[in-house]
């Protein structure tokens, strides 16, 4: 139990204002009068449910969405202190059409590749102004998504559509000072219907290479393509030491995030056995990893679903860290499948609902968060 506990403590988990959000469907939001509709109502709301769960004292905001200004910077860094939160990294949102200014509707034919030179230039400094917006509030890490692609084969040419991202992401890469990071989203399938720029793990840390020595990868568990293993990625990232932050959830083909293990609870538990296993080998502590809990509410309470989340992942590390990893190695090494299996299908089906209760009631938190609200 005591083993359990520890992995626990160690376990860091985020969450974006997003996620106490309304996620809306391709025909409507339906918000309601309890969700929250400003930055501070959001950040009042996370800093509730951190101090009901001990976690998610990291948050991750968003620019232009949370704070245009340097005068919305000081007020949202103001709501972060008093609600005792950490602005851990700052996503410039690209893909947001302005009313104002040359980022209008033209961004349908890209960002950093855009066939307007002015687009590409206001989307390098629009990254640039996030990042000064960034140190506003004390965040040392800048996340950027690309959603640039094609929507049919003659849009562009992919040669250059790939010239013109890593010529941006060096321009950007430039500017990260050396107390500073960042982050490098990928997604193989959005927004694009023909193909996306970036198409591959392999090519998006390619490109935090040549952009700066500190950036790595984002590993988002609803961007993998049918039939990719989520373990092997994760490993392979965690070996070339680009994976910068995992963000989990769950969903259907690509729709919607519902919270991490609510449709595969094993998929769940088999990551942060994976995590446990490179830590155990040296490769990265399981403290040193940064999980984001990625939730878009369509139905439901938007804080029930952000506490599911955080309850759906102390559940499956607690069975993780159930599993005897020397006794599992030498079933592995024999090779012995049966017993090996049998390892884990025990730690799985074993209920860690008691062991998370004492470790909440340890730490002077609610034993059921929930039951609180």
């Amino acid at each position: 139990m005591k083993t359990v506990k520890e992995q626990l403590t160690k376990l860091r988990l985020l969450v974006s204002t997003k996620s106490v959000s309304r996620a809306s469907s391709t025909l409507a939001v339906y918000k309601t009068d309890d969700d929250p509709a400003t930055v501070f109502e959001k950040l009042d709301l996370l800093g509730k449910i951190s101090s009901m769960t001990g976690k998610v004292s990291d948050v991750i905001l968003h620019c232009p969405g949370d704070f245009r200004t340097k005068e919305d910077a000081a007020k949202v860094a103001e709501s972060l202190k008093k609600n005792k939160l950490n602005p851990f990294t700052v996503m410039a949102d690209l893909h947001i059409p302005r009313k104002r200014g040359v980022l209008n509707h033209r961004l349908m034919y890209g960002t950093l590749t855009s066939p307007y030179p002015e687009i590409r230039v206001a989307s390098i400094n629009q990254v640039l102004s996030a990042m000064e917006l960034m140190r506003e509030i004390k965040c040392r890490q800048l996340g950027l998504w690309i959603p640039d692609g094609i929507d049919s084969p003659g849009e562009k040419n992919s040669v250059d559509m790939l010239f013109g991202i890593l010529k941006g992401l060096r321009q950007i890469g430039m500017k990260i000072r050396k107390s500073e990071s960042m982050l490098l989203g990928f997604k193989p399938f959005n927004p694009s219907y023909c193909a996306t720029a970036v198409p591959d793990w392999g090519t998006a840390s390619w490109l935090c290479r040549e952009t700066d020595q500190s950036c790595q990868v984002i590993l988002d568990t609803a961007s993998m393509l049918p039939g990719e293993s989520l373990e092997s990625v994760t490993v392979s990232l965690l070996h070339q030491k680009m994976l910068g932050r995992l963000t989990i959830s769950d969903n259907k083909l690509g729709m919607g995030a519902m919270p991490a293990g609510s449709l595969d609870a094993g998929a769940l538990f088999r990551l942060f056995l994976n995590l446990r296993m490179a830590e155990d080998a040296g490769i990265r502590n399981l403290e040193d990893t940064s999980i984001e809990l990625r939730v878009d509410s369509r139905v439901g309470s938007t804080q029930e679903n952000v506490l599911i989340a955080i309850e759906n992942a102390e559940y499956a590390l607690a069975r993780a860290a159930l599993v005897d990893l020397g006794e599992l190695k030498a079933a592995q090494s024999k090779p012995d499948v049966t017993t090996a299996n049998r390892i884990l299908r025990d730690a799985f089906v074993t209920d860690v609902r008691p062991v998370v209760a004492s470790w909440r009631k340890d730490n002077k938190l609610p034993e059921d968060p929930i039951s609180e609200l």
